[in-house]
């Protein structure tokens, strides 16, 4: 757990913190443990117990959020289990998160309800382990993909919601770029352009200081979901040139926002929006979303998965020269055993209702 890229030990942090699971800052700190080499399986216990006891008596996880089935999902990969049985409903049945939070919410909810927060997450969830979708599910990858899309605004970021005078908001672009990752070199979803300019807008976001505002606040948070975005499009957050202000590279922000006791503060300034952090003390959302950046620059540098896929000898986080990124992401990936289950199991003769499991 010692990353290279700064030569700090940052298990301390991973493990010395209190969890309950189901709560939004355990989860993620969970989802940051498992992607810097740290399981917790008393952790996948107790979180699918949540899981079923919120099934049985609410009937699901959240009536609007589609986001909790999301993050809940990332958790239990994070801690090796599978989040398509996990758990069991009112009626003894295994519970599908991914069938009930991705491709099927729109059976029961809109998975947009909460705004562009739904969506976004929803697709990162369901490429962590590129799940197929059932014919005559809510949603198509394509569809989605789409969605995402109609949301970059003007300024060629994106925020919450598409509405009239909208301008970026740092984080939700940085999500909209993690999200649309997978298909950054793929020509048949046409997300390159689109994501080549979202980056161009965070460039011109970044301020002198090396971090971003959000909701006119300097924050850590942005900084760390930058951060990532950038390590799951094969760019180095340290050195590219297009984030580097004064000499300050995204790693000097975020490390600014570190405390004597290791964690991340949210902010140095009073933040009206986020009244529960206070000014230049450590806050356990920041912390997370901090360890969350540290494990992907962490990954990249040990040219390991990206992020959040969580397959088996899967894309490299490794990251491109200038020429390997005007070419592909070719030599970036692996057919794997189960790949090739997977099409040793497509039908002799296909058709556009093949699609999914193609792609």
């Amino acid at each position: 757990l010692i990353c290279p890229a700064w030569g700090e030990d940052f298990r301390p942090l991973l493990e010395n913190r209190p969890l309950t699971a189901g709560d939004s800052v355990s989860d993620w700190l969970a989802v940051a443990s498992g992607r810097a080499g740290l399981q917790r399986p008393d952790y996948l216990r107790d979180l699918e117990s949540y899981v079923t006891s919120m099934y049985r008596e609410n009937g699901g996880l959240d009536r609007i959020k589609a986001t909790e089935w999301h993050r809940i999902s990332l958790a239990v990969l994070a801690c090796g289990g599978d989040p398509t049985h996990f758990g069991k409903d009112e009626n003894g049945n295994d519970i599908n998160l991914i069938a009930d939070g991705v491709y099927d919410r729109g059976k029961t909810m809109d998975i947009g309800a909460q705004g562009l927060n739904g969506w976004l997450w929803g697709l990162i969830t369901l490429d962590s382990m590129t799940y197929n979708i059932p014919p005559k599910s809510s949603y198509t990858r394509m569809e989605m993909v789409k969605k995402i899309l109609s949301f970059q605004l003007p300024d060629n970021g994106f925020n919450l919601r598409f509405a009239q005078g909208s301008t970026a908001d740092p984080d939700i672009t940085a999500m909209a770029i993690q999200a649309l990752a997978p298909y950054y070199w793929d020509s048949t979803f046409n997300v390159k352009d689109p994501v080549d300019k979202a980056l161009s807008c965070l460039s011109e976001l970044q301020l002198d200081t090396g971090d971003f505002r959000s909701w006119g606040t300097r924050n850590s948070e942005s900084v760390s979901q930058i951060i990532v975005a950038l390590c799951s499009i094969g760019i180095d957050p340290q050195n590219d040139p297009r984030f580097i202000k004064n000499g300050i590279n995204l790693l000097d922000a975020l490390f600014y926002y570190q405390q004597e006791d290791g964690g991340f503060a949210h902010s140095y300034d009073s933040d009206p929006g986020n009244p529960f952090a206070i000014a230049g003390e450590s806050n356990s959302m920041a912390t997370d979303q901090a360890l969350l950046a540290l494990a992907a620059v962490w990954r990249q540098a040990q040219g390991m998965g990206i992020l959040y896929d969580f397959r088996g000898g899967s894309v490299s986080a490794k990251i491109l020269t200038p020429e390997e990124s005007d070419v592909s992401f070719a030599g970036s990936y692996e057919f794997t055993e189960a790949d090739r289950q997977q099409a040793d199991a497509l039908p002799k003769k296909l058709s556009t209702e093949n699609d999914e499991e193609v792609t």
